[in-house]
Formats: structure tokens, C-alpha cells, sequence
């Protein structure tokens, strides 16, 4: 917990069907903050209830959204109960598979601090590494390195950031919703800085076997896989990051270039390889369509279920 002369920071959670284990993570977590607060984005109540009043058993404010509303809105929701009741200095942004190591708090306020100091106006602060792995960086050269695309999860975001950009854009419903909030911040001459030292935990994507006619694609002899995502996600990731190249494409295109090549990449390779190919296939498809046309909000339930099968 902090002192009292310490900046208040309020961390905020997006939850949907959350783990066992939050509870666990969030009791550490709240050695490092002033309150937390848990956005549960439309769950199954049902499944869900005991790990939510677990939370509240710790203090935590809990807060239940009647529907699927995307993270976007889950969080700006949270925020906006964290600034109403806590008055924070600053905020971070969690998913509920991320933990952050002990002291991330203090030593992304640091790294704040004496950029500030510099001269370096800061938009957000988030982890130099995942998993003990350094994130990318838009350049190494520079005195505060700034991520190349930082997730939202183990963001430390002044109030006075979101006072300047805005909200996250509920639009977008889920994915991009960072890579957005990002390129807003720096088109307002706001740093994406990562802060020295800051690790964070984070659960990765579900891997399959990269496989080619029953043989299991060996490169240099390393055996690859393919992160697979349910087809919905692919229509959300490919239409939200059309979106990006028409809103930012002008001000950033080295950014949406170098992004573009990891969205390719990921996309032949899930096409390929990947399960439910037929679906992945008409989730991009619709995806760029609906990108193009600037069609955003929740997928179009009827075709969910479509790309399913």
C-alpha cells in the first residue's frame, strides 16, 4: 500500500468468466494500490459469483455489467467508478490473467517522474517485459524507450491522460482497443514509455502445431505453432486493424507497416494452419469489409454463429 504523500493509484480489472485464482493475484495486487476494482463484463453468474464475492471479501469494488459489452466499455466503465469514488492520481489497466511483479507500481512511477523531469510529456507507463521477455520498442536509442505497441494490461495511466485523449474507444469493442488508445496518445504529443524494470506476468494465447499435410513444419529445426484464436476474434482483429490504417494511417504509416507485417504473418499462418480454416477465412473476409466500410460495435450475432461450426 502506499503513503500517504504517494501518487494514488487505482487499478482496474476486466473480467469475463474469471479464473479461480483472481482472488489470489488481486490480494498482491492490492499491496500495490489504493483500491481495486473489478469490472465483470457480463459473465455467467452462475459460474462466476463465488470468485466475485471473493473479491469484494477483499475489498475489492465489484462491478457487474448486465451484458457483453467488449472490454473497451468494461473498462471505461471501471475507470469511471475509480475516478468518482477514489480520486486516483493515476490508473493501471489489468486483464485478469495478468500479474504484476512486485514493485511494477512504484518503478513505472519512477520512470514517470524523471521523464517528467526531462521534459518528456508521458501519456502511459507500461512493462518493459512479459513473461521476462522485453517487449519491442519503437527505438532502442532513445533516453526513455517507448514500447512499440503496448498492451493495456500493466498500463499506469495518468488521470490526466485520459482528461487529454479521452476514453478507450468502445467501438472497437475488443482488440486494437490498445493499439488505438495508443496512437490517440502519441497524436497528442503524449509518451508511451515502458518503465524500467517493470515485468508483468501475462497468460499466453493457446498454440496448435503448425501442420502441412500431417507433417508437423519444422524450421531450423524448431517445430512450429500457430496461436489460434476462435474465428470472431480473427473478424474483431482484422476489422479493428483496417480501422487503424484509415483513422492513423496518414500520421503513423512506418508504425502500421512494421504492425502489419506481425498482422500478416499471423494471418496466412492461422489460414494454413490453423483450426476452422473455412471460418477464419470468412471471419477476414467480413472483417476487412466491415473495416473498410467502417461498420464497428459488437459482431453481428447471426454470423458469430455462422464462422462457428
Amino acid at each position: 500500500m502506499t503513503h500517504q504523500s504517494d501518487p494514488r493509484v487505482v487499478a482496474v480489472i476486466s473480467a469475463f468468466h474469471p479464473p479461480q485464482d483472481l482472488p489470489e493475484r488481486v490480494k498482491n495486487l492490492n499491496k500495490q494500490v489504493i483500491h481495486t476494482v473489478v469490472v465483470d463484463d457480463g459473465s455467467d453468474i452462475q459460474r462466476t459469483d463465488g470468485v466475485l464475492k471473493n473479491l469484494e471479501d477483499l475489498g475489492c469494488t465489484v462491478v457487474r455489467m448486465p451484458e457483453n459489452v467488449g472490454i473497451a466499455a468494461a473498462l471505461n466503465a471501471g475507470i469511471d467508478q475509480a475516478l468518482r469514488v477514489w480520486s486516483p492520481d493515476f490508473l493501471v489497466t489489468l486483464d485478469q490473467d495478468s500479474a504484476l511483479d512486485d514493485g511494477y507500481i512504484a518503478t513505472a512511477l519512477d520512470t514517470y517522474t524523471e521523464a517528467q523531469a526531462r521534459g518528456v510529456e508521458v501519456g502511459l507507463i507500461s512493462a518493459q517485459s512479459h513473461n521476462g521477455l522485453d517487449v519491442p520498442l519503437l527505438s532502442r536509442r532513445a533516453r526513455f524507450p517507448e514500447a512499440f505497441d503496448p498492451l493495456q494490461s500493466g498500463a499506469v495511466i495518468p488521470v490526466s491522460t485520459f482528461k487529454k485523449v479521452g476514453m478507450l474507444d468502445e467501438r472497437l469493442f475488443i482488440d486494437c482497443v490498445d493499439s488505438e488508445f495508443n496512437l490517440r496518445v502519441r497524436s497528442h504529443g503524449l509518451a508511451t514509455l515502458i518503465g524500467k524494470g517493470c515485468n508483468m506476468t501475462h497468460a499466453l494465447g493457446q498454440a496448435q502445431p503448425m501442420m502441412l499435410f500431417g507433417w508437423h513444419v519444422t524450421v531450423l529445426g524448431i517445430k512450429r505453432h500457430v496461436h489460434s484464436h476462435a474465428p470472431f476474434r480473427v473478424y474483431y482483429m482484422t476489422r479493428n486493424s483496417i480501422y487503424l490504417w484509415r483513422q492513423y494511417g496518414a500520421r503513423f504509416p512506418v508504425w502500421l507497416v512494421r504492425r502489419l507485417r506481425f498482422q500478416i504473418e499471423s494471418d496466412v499462418f492461422r489460414m494454413l494452419y490453423g483450426a476452422n480454416r473455412r471460418g477464419q477465412y470468412r471471419a477476414f473476409v467480413r472483417g476487412c469489409l466491415d473495416g473498410w466500410l467502417g461498420r464497428l460495435g459488437k459482431i453481428d450475432p447471426s454470423f458469430q454463429l455462422r464462422i462457428r461450426a
